[in-house]
């Protein structure tokens, strides 16, 4: 029985690395929104498409606001219990906080925040923190170099949510695409 859960969860993970280059969302022309962006992939992010309209955050209406979403996707989203999507969805005050949980100020490039030093030499177990547009903190953690710099970065956040897709970035705008929810 164990073997079996073990083999499982070995093809959900790997089927979820395998789809990590399956999102979509683009910016073409680079003066669209994060939620038109997002639009593009509704397959992926409908679910968060969806609390964002609801939210209506001025923030991410504007195509020349400088933001990073850390976006969840619909199997992200799955993982909560119908019963907090609810009550989430039925408060205004707690969706926003939860939207805001998951936006940073700024464009946040993860080949530049885990780059390697001016001697080229690839940083190890390099840990970072950023504010959050609520005002909470994300921590950052990478433990993967990819010897190529032009690879991406899959760091953990809050040691919860893993980036499948990181740096996927717009002429104002970044999306990581993440596994898990990030509950504030």
């Amino acid at each position: 029985m164990r073997h079996v859960l073990v083999a499982a969860t070995l093809m959900i993970a790997l089927s979820s690395l395998a789809l990590a280059d399956d999102f979509r969302p683009i910016f073409h022309p680079p003066t669209i929104s994060i939620v038109e962006a997002l639009e593009q992939d509704p397959d992926n992010f409908s679910t968060l498409i969806g609390l964002l309209r609801k939210a209506d955050l001025k923030e991410l209406r504007d195509a020349t606001a400088s933001y990073t979403i850390l976006a969840p996707t619909n199997g992200a989203f799955a993982k909560l219990s119908p019963e907090y999507v609810t009550k989430l969805t039925n408060d205004p005050a707690k969706l926003r906080q939860f939207l805001l949980t998951h936006l940073l100020s700024g464009k946040v490039m993860f080949r530049q925040m885990f780059a390697p030093d001016k001697a080229g030499v690839a940083k190890k177990n390099v840990t970072e923190s950023l504010t959050t547009a609520d005002g909470g903190l994300a921590y950052f953690v990478c433990n993967e170099h990819p010897v190529d710099p032009a690879n991406e970065h899959h760091p953990l956040i809050n040691k919860k949510a893993r980036v499948l897709k990181g740096d996927i970035e717009g002429k104002y705008s970044v999306i990581h695409v993440i596994d898990t929810v990030l509950v504030p």
